[in-house]
């Protein structure tokens, strides 16, 4: 199970390899033009996010102290920001979502049908912990990573082939 899901995390990781590269390590965090989030945010969110996905399928939450800062519904206005480094931010990323990937697959089918109880998702048809761990894998990573490359595209780097 999650064959595809995998697939497609893997191949928006190397996306978001190519993406961050171009994001000075010094500037995250700069706002975009128009306001968008703080790259400092979105490296902290799908950081925590990969890491709430390991713990849905059994595993650990390894910063629990992140939550209030980068967690669902957390303001992007990060204080003290120097404090996070971009590249353990990144390397947080690589390690949480291969593991979910590795967990998802080993979850039983009962556990994956069960209500994934996260209050901020209760209205939506993203109702169970298979739906949400195929969304975070997927579709919340790449609108995160579309984030991530729209700062950097403003920042002048041309486009990634």
């Amino acid at each position: 199970m999650f064959e595809h899901e995998t697939h497609l995390n893997q191949f928006l990781m190397g996306y978001f390899d190519q993406i961050v590269a171009d994001i000075p390590a010094d500037r995250i965090a700069e706002r975009g033009p128009g306001g968008g989030h703080p790259p400092v945010w979105i490296l902290g969110h799908l950081a925590i996010v990969g890491e709430m996905g390991q713990m849905l399928l059994g595993g650990a939450l390894e910063h629990p102290e992140w939550m209030p800062i980068f967690g669902p519904g957390s303001s992007d206005e990060v204080a003290d920001a120097g404090r996070f480094a971009k590249d353990e931010l990144v390397e947080i990323i690589h390690t949480a979502y291969p593991k979910v990937c590795e967990l998802a697959a080993a979850t039983p089918a009962e556990r994956l049908a069960q209500p994934h109880g996260f209050e901020l998702l209760s209205d939506t048809p993203i109702s169970t912990v298979g739906d949400l761990t195929s969304h975070g894998l997927t579709s919340h990573f790449a609108f995160h990573l579309a984030q991530l490359s729209s700062w950097r595209r403003a920042d002048g780097k041309g486009p990634i082939i």
